[in-house]
């Protein structure tokens, strides 16, 4: 419809745009962006903010582009419109460089409290290496926001408690809990989820169930916040009851709510309800994932099936770090340490970095296996 149009203005260029970004073709939109360009139409927020949201992937090679749309924007001279600057500021952060996200986000003189929640959340992502440095950086700016009399929301919170849940900053946690309480955003899920998080984490299990039993409704989120919190402290008959609880009420589990019960079973080493588990995860088309056949892995090797690990293992479409120590530690245990070392092989051949649990389960496999010199190459 673009191609045979007779007349394109900026309206249809940056629907296309927008198109290709929502569609996930980052290729095509960086070349309708260009053509866009080198056509002589002018820039404003909508065009840049699509190609912004693209340039916020994970994917590589896309910080050079993200830092060509920033000197656009500057161009453009829309370097003071909040919506622009609050995406851009997520897109550093997205990739990692906080350094180029916190930068911009003390170049603006007045920051709204959208802009606050973005670096917030910048700090607190999983994606950078996440240290208590750095998510101190995020309570710190939490303590601005009360400074400069600004109206917290539900985003930020859940940002904060997340935090502090990162920092181990329990004291600090409760404090927050309390402001929650204050604003009336308790009955929030993601906020409920972050606090079960937090006290369970902690280790503060009783503070953990209150807060699951206070809140008036129970999504997938804060049930799945609830098992893993209980597989983590090693409640893991709880976990099973709760994952049942859960289906009783109609809810639909995710794939981390799954792959959480999973783990529950391979520490229990109940390869029956494992495997009913692993049936419920094919059904629903979770089987696909990566972390779900690790996790099946992950359980097998604990019931001590070594072939049907093995199996699960070779079924998995993608393998990562997780799964190849996993299938190598399962092999290492079970005194089959010349398999152990050839999944280690194939690994390094498949160009994927090991890391200490791959190394503990190598060398595991030596030491059984009387294998010396493998052990010392």
């Amino acid at each position: 419809m673009f191609d045979v149009a007779e007349e394109r203005d900026d309206v249809s260029w940056n629907s296309l745009v927008s198109g290709y970004v929502r569609a996930g073709a980052r290729v095509e939109m960086g070349r309708v962006f260009a053509l866009m360009r080198g056509g002589g139409m002018g820039l404003n927020s909508f065009a840049l903010g699509s190609v912004i949201k693209c340039c916020s992937g994970r994917g590589d090679g896309t910080m050079d582009i993200a830092e060509a749309v920033h000197g656009c924007v500057i161009k453009a001279g829309l370097d003071s419109d909040v919506f622009l600057v609050s995406a851009m500021i997520d897109m550093y952060a997205k990739k990692g460089a906080l350094v180029e996200a916190a930068a911009l986000f003390r170049s603006v003189q007045e920051p709204n409290v959208v802009m606050f929640n973005t670096m917030i959340a910048g700090f607190c992502r999983t994606e950078t290496v996440i240290g208590k440095e750095v998510a101190s950086e995020a309570l710190t700016l939490y303590s601005e926001v009360q400074s400069r009399g600004m109206q917290p929301t539900e985003f930020t919170f859940s940002s904060v408690l997340r935090a502090c849940n990162l920092a181990g900053y329990l004291e600090f946690g409760k404090q927050i809990h309390g402001q929650v309480i204050k604003y009336t955003f308790q009955e929030d899920d993601f906020i409920g989820s972050a606090l079960i998080d937090l006290y369970f984490n902690s280790g503060c299990m009783e503070d953990g169930f209150r807060c699951f039993r206070s809140s008036p409704k129970h999504d997938i989120v804060t049930w799945t916040a609830m098992v893993s919190g209980c597989v983590q402290n090693e409640l893991h008959e709880k976990a099973l009851s709760l994952f049942h609880e859960s289906l009783g009420a109609g809810l639909k589990p995710d794939l981390f709510t799954i792959s959480s019960v999973m783990n529950a079973c391979a520490s229990l080493a109940v390869a029956r309800a494992g495997e009913q588990i692993q049936c419920f995860a094919t059904k629903s088309g979770f089987d696909r994932f990566t972390v779900m056949g690790n996790s099946c892995v992950h359980m097998y090797a604990r019931s001590g099936d070594v072939d049907a690990a093995t199996r699960r293992f070779q079924e998995m479409e993608s393998h990562d770090v997780v799964s190849w120590s996993a299938v190598i530690s399962c092999h290492a245990q079970h005194g089959c340490a010349r398999d152990a070392l050839h999944f280690f092989d194939e690994m390094v051949d498949a160009k994927v970095v090991p890391n200490e649990i791959t190394f503990l389960g190598v060398l595991t496999a030596c030491s059984h296996g009387g294998l010396v010199d493998e052990g010392l190459r």
